[in-house]
């Protein structure tokens, strides 16, 4: 068992990153867990001249693309992911949030855009994401907002645009119905007139297109209401400092947050819906290094990959992981299941999962052993032969950004272990062990 501050550390690291390496884990210990949290809420914001992305389009380059933002995720090699862990979760939380993916219209181009908006400055003002987005090439197509005119309304993006992205269905505390189905209406009214120029490949402004009729939705008269009239409506809505807070809260804490802590969530979130102080408030509540808290999600395929990743030093963007995503994980980050994003919790501890996780995971282990210096070998120089069994369930764990093992994973581990000689393939198998514990699979 860790030391309360060990526990607190690691969870840290996966909550406001992707995981934890030994050495994160010995430095947040030695700068305690409060000075680590306001290390990683402060530091510099990564750019696009730090990322390394492909400029190809091609199937190939969507590839590699996928690659290099896992790789980002996990501060892999030869990335500057790691100079801002927080930065690319909060940029994966929003993705998850303000859903687009490639479909029959969406093409990659359009996904990238909107992907490089996300991270661009996750922390900045939502109210501002939400103006962008909405005339964006990428959100235009997905939910069918180049199709919506005074001539043929097409509500899907007023309607996902309050019940998925801002206010939710209810107020999460009094449970009022937030919208009604002439609020939709009227919001898909006021969001006319942006059409899709295909050659080109950018949306327009068209006047004719316009709906400059008087609206009236969420209990106003709005006026000749356009875009900006719309996002200050749903900034001024009782439930537009409780809905995203109340995601980021769970997303971060893992935990329902009460009454009060939602209402000091809305205060900091504003109308202007500030990430950075609502994050920063989640971090510093006293729920989020709680027993409770600690390892009480479960790991999705995307966290599987990057946490490991970043424990065995492993490069993401040297393998094409599409298929995997695709078809056996069911998490790929071009493609999410419906606008809703894709979905959280136990669903993902099943055997389809674990299955391909060991599949994918041989081959990390397999690189970790061939390279020089690699971690593999690093593990096999700490351990003296004479005491593996002893020694490498305990140390295993924590190179991977585990500070607790259950006595059964270790005895299993330690067994292993004794089994046969202490070499390179055994210290392999020792941390295959680890990444495919119970201790891994949460979060």
């Amino acid at each position: 068992m860790g030391s309360i501050a060990e526990r607190q550390v690691g969870h840290i690291w996966k909550r406001l990153g992707f995981g934890a390496t030994s050495a994160d884990i010995d430095h947040g210990v030695s700068v305690g867990p409060q000075a680590l949290i306001d290390d990683l809420l402060n530091r510099p914001l990564t750019t696009a001249a730090d990322w390394n992305f492909t400029a190809a389009t091609d199937w190939v380059g969507q590839g590699k693309f996928l690659g290099q933002q896992l790789n980002l995720m996990a501060g892999g090699a030869g990335t500057a992911g790691a100079a801002n862990p927080l930065q690319e979760r909060l940029a994966w939380i929003l993705q998850g949030l303000v859903v687009v993916g490639i479909d029959g219209t969406v093409y990659f181009p359009d996904l990238e855009a909107h992907l490089l908006r996300l991270r661009s400055n996750p922390f900045a003002s939502y109210k501002q994401l939400l103006t962008d987005e909405t005339t964006m090439v990428g959100m235009m197509k997905y939910l069918n907002g180049y199709q919506n005119s005074r001539q043929h309304p097409n509500q899907n993006y007023g309607r996902e645009l309050m019940e998925l992205f801002t206010l939710g269905i209810s107020h999460p505390k009094t449970g009022a119905q937030n919208y009604t189905e002439g609020d939709v209406r009227e919001v898909a009214r006021s969001l006319t007139g942006y059409t899709l120029n295909w050659t080109a490949g950018t949306i327009v402004f068209d006047p004719n297109s316009f709906d400059s009729g008087q609206k009236n939705f969420l209990g106003q008269p709005r006026g000749n209401a356009g875009i900006p009239e719309v996002m200050n409506a749903l900034a001024s809505h009782p439930s537009w400092g409780y809905f995203v807070p109340r995601r980021l809260f769970r997303e971060l804490v893992g935990l329902e947050p009460d009454a009060a802590t939602l209402d000091s969530l809305a205060t900091a979130w504003g109308p202007s819906g500030d990430v950075r102080a609502v994050v920063s408030a989640i971090a510093h509540h006293s729920a989020f290094l709680s027993d409770a808290a600690i390892g009480a999600k479960a790991k999705t395929p995307i966290e599987l990959m990057t946490s490991a990743a970043k424990a065995l030093a492993y490069d993401l963007s040297s393998v094409d992981y599409t298929w995997q995503l695709r078809d056996l994980f069911g998490q790929h980050p071009f493609l999410p299941p419906n606008v809703a994003g894709w979905p959280a919790g136990s669903r993902w501890l099943n055997t389809a999962v674990a299955m391909t996780w060991c599949s994918v995971l041989q081959g990390f282990l397999r690189a970790s052993r061939a390279a020089t210096g690699g971690v593999v070998g690093k593990f096999l120089a700490s351990i003296p032969a004479a005491g593996a069994a002893g020694a490498a369930p305990a140390a295993s764990a924590r190179l991977c950004g585990i500070t607790d093992l259950s006595n059964s994973t270790s005895t299993a581990i330690s067994n292993y272990v004794a089994g046969g000689p202490w070499n390179a393939d055994r210290a392999a198998g020792t941390l295959g062990l680890v990444l495919l514990s119970p201790e891994f699979f949460v979060n």
